[in-house]
């Protein structure tokens, strides 16, 4: 007789042993990465970018990106990964970083880093667990960890959270120490000292905020 519980959680979705599972979906996966890459050039360079952070994901990572000064050079933790950026954190700053803007990126070979194994990132309870096997879209959709796990957000779509926070914004004709207001497919806009100002956003080199204050 079939457990009356038993129908909260999914079948094996495969008849091959974990580890062999494992080694087989990674393989498809970096397949399908380069082949989507081809078939697509012009957006080649952020597929590349989102694979690279996601493989690296809680790790230490070197950037050189484009800044209004020239080329920046900066050593930061991979945060979390959108379709067209990056979030990347120090001791005391977050970084949005456009994949646009990055010239490339690596890892310093002085840091020591864990090896990142994607599905072990995040403990998840019980109750979180039934939730998101039965009601996924409506738990996700109410938990901000959750959509950077599940989906790769845009930019414009994520900077909502940063709606009238203090941040930097730093763009090919300066810095910007303002007030995050508004994004859209148009740009990005703020108000610095009571003045609006705004920046399309290949214009948008990376957007700064203290984690602490």
């Amino acid at each position: 007789m079939i457990p009356q519980d038993s129908s909260k959680y999914t079948s094996p979705a495969s008849p091959l042993p974990l580890h062999e599972l494992k080694v087989l979906q990674e393989y498809i996966h970096h397949q399908n990465v380069q082949i989507i890459g081809d078939v697509n050039p012009k957006r080649r360079n952020e597929i590349m970018l989102s694979q690279f952070f996601k493989s690296h994901k809680n790790q230490t990572v070197r950037v050189r990106r484009n800044s209004s000064t020239g080329i920046k050079e900066s050593v930061a933790k991979t945060e979390a990964v959108g379709r067209d950026f990056v979030i990347l954190t120090t001791l005391l700053t977050k970084y949005w970083v456009p994949f646009h803007s990055i010239v490339s990126a690596d890892l310093p070979y002085e840091q020591v880093n864990i090896p990142h194994h994607q599905h072990q990132q995040m403990a998840l309870d019980d109750d979180l667990k039934h939730k998101l096997l039965l009601k996924f879209g409506k738990t996700v959709s109410q938990k901000e960890f959750l959509k950077q796990q599940f989906f790769d957000q845009t930019l414009i779509g994520h900077l909502q959270i940063l709606m009238k926070n203090k941040v930097i914004i730093e763009t090919k004709n300066g810095r910007v120490n303002g007030r995050f207001m508004h994004a859209s497919s148009n740009g990005i806009e703020w108000i610095e000292r009571g003045v609006k100002g705004s920046a399309k956003w290949n214009e948008v080199y990376c957007i700064e905020k203290q984690r602490f204050f």
